[in-house]
């Protein structure tokens, strides 16, 4: 059995989605292929967006667990410092959702349950419930998450990862501000205390290259917090890419977008924002392409996603002076986070890339 569409995309998540509806606005036949039996489930996500997220994609109101307007810092020195940091603690299932029906209104079709097993001359085999259907394309775009198989099949790949443990709790009271916290214990990362509501996302992200454990991180921070097992309504992890950008975005008729392009924030491993903006930008170039037959066009893709670049590159170097540098000295390393975390001043942006840094503060 065959399928012939124009742009095919191996993922739904917030970059797929945001690509084929794109792609689909742009005049081009899409398809969604998505392994999972519901989109946006399981989550795994601190669901943490900043407020600029609602200029890219839709954000419904149902999608919203909490507004927020600050973050607290927790240092290992002991010191917290407060900085204004306007967002959203999101329904990460529903949002992923909202973005799919948008990509179907726009005219995109999704299959859910269907895997992208092999690529073929004119497009890619894909296994849905009892079939293996050849599904042509003249586009193809992973959107597929951090271990991307298109991005294998097109030979980029992420190389350095942070993991993530994560658990929901129900909360004694209301706490207005997104928190992060910093310990020598969390390798290379930090913890998290995302509040929706009557609940809150409490997480950490270690690097294990670093000696980080995840489930001792965050079972020393749930401990630091004062939540009992009992509270806990929920359990989530994952891995995040924080390596930066992958080495080509385009490989010749094969784009890459959201984690699976390594578009994640190295420092924050924030993906939600640079997702949606990643894969609209593919799915624009995609669309342009076909319309006019010429693949060369997809390299449009590389240049719109430029203006991005800086703020991520900038963050890269970052990463790496903090890795490089950590301490287990609680004072040491308090020095070294007021060089490397966002919420400082010696942070630093580069120059002239502030209109898209926002996008990428997010958890």
């Amino acid at each position: 059995m065959r399928e012939q569409v124009d742009v095919l995309v191996v993922g739904a998540g917030p970059a797929g989605s945001s690509a084929a509806r794109a792609a689909a606005v742009g005049g081009a036949q899409v398809l969604i292929v998505e392994r999972r039996q519901r989109v946006g489930v399981p989550v795994q996500c601190a669901e943490y967006v900043p407020a600029q997220v609602a200029r890219y994609a839709p954000l419904p109101e149902r999608c919203i667990g909490q507004r927020t307007g600050t973050l607290l810092t927790h240092l290992p020195d002991g010191e917290t410092v407060e900085t204004p940091a306007g967002g959203y603690v999101i329904d990460r299932a529903a949002f992923d959702r909202a973005l799919a029906v948008a990509a179907y209104r726009a005219g995109a079709r999704i299959w859910t349950q269907a895997r992208a097993l092999e690529r073929t001359a004119s497009g890619v085999l894909v296994r849905r419930g009892g079939e293996v259907i050849e599904v042509r394309c003249c586009v193809l775009i992973g959107a597929d998450g951090p271990h991307s198989t298109v991005g294998r099949w097109a030979g980029q790949g992420n190389a350095s990862y942070i993991d993530a443990r994560q658990v929901e709790v129900v909360l004694s009271a209301p706490r207005p501000s997104t928190e992060v916290y910093f310990d020598p214990l969390y390798r290379g990362g930090y913890g998290w205390l995302f509040p929706k509501g009557d609940t809150a996302n409490v997480g950490v992200g270690v690097s294990r290259a670093m000696g980080g454990d995840p489930r001792a991180a965050l079972a020393h921070l749930l401990d630091r917090l004062g939540l009992a097992e009992g509270a806990i309504v929920g359990r989530t992890g994952g891995r995040v890419p924080t390596g930066g950008e992958v080495g080509a975005l385009v490989a010749g008729d094969v784009l890459l977008a959201g984690d699976a392009a390594g578009q994640t924030h190295p420092v924050t491993g924030a993906g939600v924002a640079s997702a949606v903006i990643g894969g609209t930008l593919a799915g624009e170039a995609a669309a342009g392409a076909v319309k006019a037959g010429d693949l060369s066009l997809l390299h449009s893709y590389e240049d719109e996603w430029s203006v991005m670049r800086g703020p991520l590159r900038h963050a890269l170097a970052r990463r790496q002076y903090l890795d490089q540098h950590w301490s287990d000295d609680p004072v040491r390393l308090s020095a070294l986070l007021r060089e490397t975390w966002i919420a400082f001043k010696a942070y630093g942006r580069p120059r002239g890339q502030r209109l898209c840094a926002g996008a990428q503060d997010e958890g």
